[in-house]
């Protein structure tokens, strides 16, 4: 089962990068600001340029999915701790990163960057960062301080993906109540009933839609189809 959570966060994260128009030109600058990095984040929404990846992962999970990030003594380097649910059933990891000129790289265990991860792109949202995938996994994710933001802040998100050639933006589930969460690390002793429930409803209710997008990306750009699933 934590391998299922891992494959729903590594797909949601895939994607191939579009030329984008002039008329979009802010929408794809970078941040010229750099946020106070450290605290609670939640994952709102994210964005790819397979259509059929993430239709077909909207179409099955119920998603949410809260960052804490904290600072370490080093200068630039955090611990983010990343608590997801996926229909219903909980997981956690942390990871070390190093951040800098609104960049977050990976760390190794000498606290030393080793390979650019991300890096955070213009918002208008106040206390918002979208995050942009480095050129091997080139996906969008924006993130707030609050759980739920404006259709508004939602709808430049959105804006944003489709300056990139993106056609395809889901909007995470914005429960965060991961108290009362049975645990994915522990699927030998949880009953998860539950979690097949909620796929069973998802499909039933949206198996159309992965089917609307995969003529269009297999015609459009079928070796980066192939490659989202490799």
């Amino acid at each position: 089962m934590k391998t299922l959570c891992v494959a729903v966060v590594v797909l949601s994260l895939t994607s191939v990068c579009q030329p984008a128009s002039l008329a979009c030109e802010k929408l794809l600058k970078p941040a010229d600001t750099s946020p106070e990095f450290s605290g609670t984040w939640y994952v709102i929404a994210v964005s790819s340029g397979s259509c059929f990846v993430m239709a077909l992962l909207d179409a099955m999970f119920l998603i949410s999915v809260k960052v804490g990030i904290d600072s370490k003594e080093t200068p630039n380097l955090y611990d983010a701790h990343f608590t997801v649910k996926i229909n219903g059933l909980c997981t956690n990891a942390s990871v070390p990163l190093f951040f800098v000129n609104n960049t977050i790289f990976d760390a190794d265990g000498n606290n030393v960057p080793t390979g650019k991860v991300a890096v955070l792109q213009y918002s208008g949202c106040p206390d918002c960062y979208v995050v942009k995938g480095d050129d091997d996994t080139d996906a969008m994710m924006l993130t707030s301080r609050r759980q739920n933001l404006t259709a508004a802040e939602l709808k430049e998100f959105e804006t944003q993906s489709r300056c990139r050639g993106w056609t395809k933006t889901i909007v995470l589930n914005s429960d965060h109540n991961y108290a009362d969460c049975p645990s994915i690390d522990d699927a030998g002793n949880t009953d998860t009933s539950g979690f097949s429930d909620i796929l069973y409803e998802r499909l039933s209710a949206n198996y159309q839609e992965p089917l609307k997008c995969l003529v269009p990306d297999l015609i459009s750009k079928p070796w980066q189809w192939i490659q989202s699933f490799w």
